[in-house]
């Protein structure tokens, strides 16, 4: 037996996949790629990627511990150095540790449903590493808030500057998985500049351990279905026991969220596992202007619109800059023609 790529033009072979991630309480989501073993013709074990995410790791009972799951890796990993991807992630069961420990890979975290790895040049220690160096080291009470500001508002920097007065330092981490209208780059320079102003704020990129492909992927999906609470529980969990307990995190800043269903239940679960001694989950009254709620998807309609007056009532000086740069002009007119 040995590994296959499935012909993603071929419809049979893409049923066949689809019925037997099915089976396995999987959603064939149309990955990058997807590699098969067959016995007989019949499929006995798979596995995907997508961009820098190895996933849908599944094998037919009776074929355990035959060592398909390596042979499935390896294809997939020659794939990624085909395409010049040197840092990936792995995200599968947790029966699937000690395959994927053998290999050299780090485990980043495991919950009772998913389990998440990273393989490559690049780890988790060097990224915390690199924003501890950047810290004021005596701090005394720290919070973070995690946004995507695509585009940065008036309800961001509301939050960002009533977050800030409840700590000494405030750190923002900003989304950095490029799915957005708003190009990363671009979101994360405009956050920067907006708050450059005060000496207690620190503005990152929050890597592929906050809100990513890896940690959360329905987040860029903004449907709910029964993943929701799954990928929750694995993103909240890297925040609260990693990422808050490196990095001496007292509070998690969130604003209450009326209007996206994805991140109202986001905070809703996340509430669940942000309570760990040392860490509480604050929830702050967002901005609202005109009876509404400022919101970032309020703004990206009236650009749709044409309505660019009005959508600069919403947002702070960096954000009204950059919509007037040759950047910004672009970005306006890949939301007009969405």
């Amino acid at each position: 037996m040995f590994p296959s790529f499935i012909n993603k033009r071929n419809q049979r072979e893409i049923d066949e996949i689809t019925e037997y991630l099915a089976e396995n309480d999987v959603n064939y989501d149309n990955p990058e790629a997807t590699v098969v073993i067959r016995d007989g013709g019949k499929i006995v074990a798979t596995g995907s990627v997508d961009g820098k995410i190895l996933k849908y790791f599944f094998n037919d009972e009776g074929y355990t511990g035959q060592g398909l799951m390596i042979k499935i890796y390896n294809e997939l990993l020659n794939h990624l150095f085909e395409a010049q991807i040197d840092d990936y992630y792995v995200f599968t069961k947790p029966k699937n540790k000690n395959i994927f420990t053998s290999l050299g890979l780090k485990t980043i975290f495991i919950t009772g449903e998913v389990a998440l790895f990273e393989g490559g040049f690049k780890s988790y220690d060097s990224w915390i590493a690199s924003i501890k160096s950047k810290l004021d080291p005596n701090a005394k009470v720290r919070g973070s808030i995690v946004a995507n500001c695509n585009p940065m508002t008036l309800g961001h920097k509301y939050l960002f500057e009533d977050s800030m007065k409840k700590v000494d330092e405030l750190i923002i981490f900003i989304v950095e998985e490029d799915k957005s209208v708003f190009p990363t780059e671009d979101r994360y320079n405009i956050v920067k500049n907006e708050m450059a102003e005060y000496q207690n704020v620190k503005v990152f990129l929050g890597g592929p351990y906050i809100i990513s492909s890896a940690t959360f992927p329905t987040y860029f999906i903004k449907e709910k279905n029964s993943s929701l609470d799954i990928y929750t529980e694995l993103d909240a969990r890297i925040f609260s026991e990693r990422i808050a307990a490196d990095l001496d995190i007292s509070y998690r800043f969130v604003g209450t969220e009326p209007i996206d269903e994805v991140t109202k239940r986001y905070n809703e679960i996340m509430s669940k596992y942000i309570n760990r001694e040392g860490l509480s989950l604050q929830v702050l009254d967002r901005l609202e202007m005109n009876e509404n709620v400022v919101s970032a998807t309020r703004v990206r309609s009236l650009i749709k619109e044409n309505k660019l007056e009005e959508a600069e009532q919403y947002v702070p000086k960096s954000t009204i800059d950059y919509l007037n740069s040759e950047k910004g002009k672009n970005t306006i007119q890949k939301i007009q023609n969405s």
